[in-house]
């Protein structure tokens, strides 16, 4: 399955793109298409995102929903973005 994850506001700096797709085994989790991130990206930019996925810097919403576990199981299609706590313009 293939699941769209989109960067916003200054993840897009830490991780230098502003969107990828990932591929993942039916099942796969949130935590999952972080591990895969390691086979895509560079591993200052994976090291950072992690940490600041760890502090709360940036949080992650599936489908439009807020989510707290990386534990989430995901669908084919599911579309994920990592953004700051705070954005604006």
């Amino acid at each position: 399955m293939k699941v769209l994850v989109e960067f916003i506001g200054y993840a897009v700096r830490k991780i230098g793109r502003e969107w990828l797709w990932v591929e993942l085994a039916e099942g796969g989790t949130l935590h999952d298409v972080v591990s895969r991130f390691a086979s895509t990206l560079d591993a200052s930019a994976v090291e950072s995102l992690k940490a600041a996925l760890s502090t709360g810097e940036l949080r992650i919403a599936v489908n439009g929903r807020l989510v707290d576990s990386l534990g989430l199981k995901l669908s084919d299609g599911d579309k994920i973005l990592v953004f700051p706590i705070a954005a604006g313009g």
